[in-house]
């Protein structure tokens, strides 16, 4: 038994019960008050649509590609792809984004920056979530044992939201338990870490066009349409054919296109260096015995952590009485919502060598001795690119192809 969404990206979609049973709980429906493009909405009016809408996409998107690439999958290779095999990448799919904080990927810049919690990122806290839903809610965990997963297919779904050990390991030894060599495909469809062509991908890009009024010239179907599995070096991966070149760098230069004109434009990040400074002055005022970086330690405490929380700041005082300690985060949120914001004063490509230079130095190297102008500098990175995935920058070198 399948329930029915209707998404304005992909149409009429169902999702099995199950599915469902994960996306009616507190947890998934926290999704609803967290921006999919952070402060992009600042800029970009119509891009208030969220991770809740996102996840359901990328949910759906998964059990497309896997069933394309079942239609297509040559008897040699003599793997069966079972409904539970499934089931895991599509629940891989719904909660690979439940551990975003407020502003999504603004709020992992200020524990890696700000709060210098480097072994934390929003994949680790999806898996740790996935982790208390299961032992919070007995009826999801007993629906899902019904239907054959145990511990191991729990290890599984965890495994594919946080992908990164894919291409990690040099030694050739396969690093995952959830599953064997033989269905290494299975873990290239949610998050791609070897050629960073996934669904996620495919549906936040897509999405983010609609909202932001943006062209979108990806022709998704087409790819997806065109994806097989083949085998390379031992184990069985995901290629596309030959002639899809083009499009294939569309998808790379769509996205670099977005962070260009959407993601990482002047005025989104002058806001986002503002709500990163009000998160970072409110780091211990928000709760009276715990700060605001112990939260990822703390689930009930993350958990109640959403956009809103610039309005909770900002509205402090009617609650709490007037506070020196909170005036400042809450003069930056005026200044936000007035639109005096920071400005930019000037935008260079640094060398590789400057590229490399902390913040503090950079800053130093302006100002030089006036103290009162190193404070009000900051400085933010731009990092413009096809992405991450091919050597030398070309996205297409990491690509497996057939013809």
């Amino acid at each position: 038994m399948a329930c029915i969404f209707n998404d304005p990206i992909h149409g009429t979609i169902e999702l099995d019960k199950v599915l469902v049973k994960f996306i009616d709980t507190p947890e998934f429906q926290r999704l609803r008050n967290i921006k999919q493009t952070g402060i992009a909405a600042f800029v970009y009016p119509g891009a208030t649509h969220t991770r809740f809408e996102h996840s359901i996409g990328v949910c759906y998107l998964s059990g497309v590609v896997l069933d394309r690439l079942l239609i297509q999958l040559q008897p040699e290779f003599n793997v069966t792809v079972t409904s539970v095999d499934r089931l895991c990448v599509q629940i891989a799919g719904l909660l690979h984004d439940i551990g975003h904080g407020p502003f999504s990927h603004l709020f992992d810049a200020c524990f890696t920056q700000q709060f210098s919690s480097r072994n934390w990122s929003h994949e680790l806290q999806s898996c740790r979530i996935f982790d208390y839903m299961l032992e919070k809610y007995q009826e999801i965990k007993d629906a899902l044992i019904e239907l054959g997963l145990d511990e191991n297919d729990f290890n599984f779904i965890k495994e594919m939201i946080y992908a990164k050990d894919y291409v990690s390991r040099s030694d050739g030894v396969w690093p995952f338990k959830g599953r064997s060599k033989e269905k290494s495909f299975l873990y290239e469809i949610v998050a791609n870490e070897r050629t960073g062509i996934d669904v996620d991908k495919f549906d936040y890009l897509l999405r983010d066009c609609y909202h932001f009024g943006i062209t979108c010239t990806l022709n998704w179907r087409r790819l997806i349409h065109m994806m097989r599995v083949v085998e390379k070096d031992g184990e069985l991966r995901i290629a596309i054919r030959d002639k899809e070149r083009d499009n294939v760098f569309n998808l790379f230069y769509l996205r670099m296109h977005l962070r260009r004109i959407a993601y990482q434009h002047p005025t989104c990040s002058a806001i986002d260096l503002m709500v990163k400074d009000v998160l970072t002055l409110s780091n211990n005022i928000l709760h009276p015995t715990k700060t605001l970086s112990d939260s990822i330690n703390d689930m009930i405490f993350y958990l109640s952590l959403t956009d809103y929380i610039l309005d909770m700041i900002a509205n402090l005082n009617i609650w709490l009485g007037e506070s020196p300690q909170r005036s400042e985060a809450q003069k930056i949120i005026d200044r936000i919502y007035r639109r005096k914001l920071y400005t930019l004063v000037g935008e260079t490509p640094p060398s590789n060598d400057k590229y490399l230079e902390s913040t503090d130095d950079i800053i130093s190297e302006i100002s030089g001795e006036d103290n009162t102008l190193r404070e009000t500098l900051c400085v933010a990175y731009l990092d413009l690119n096809f992405g991450k995935w091919g050597p030398g920058g070309d996205p297409l070198e990491a690509v497996l192809f057939y013809n």
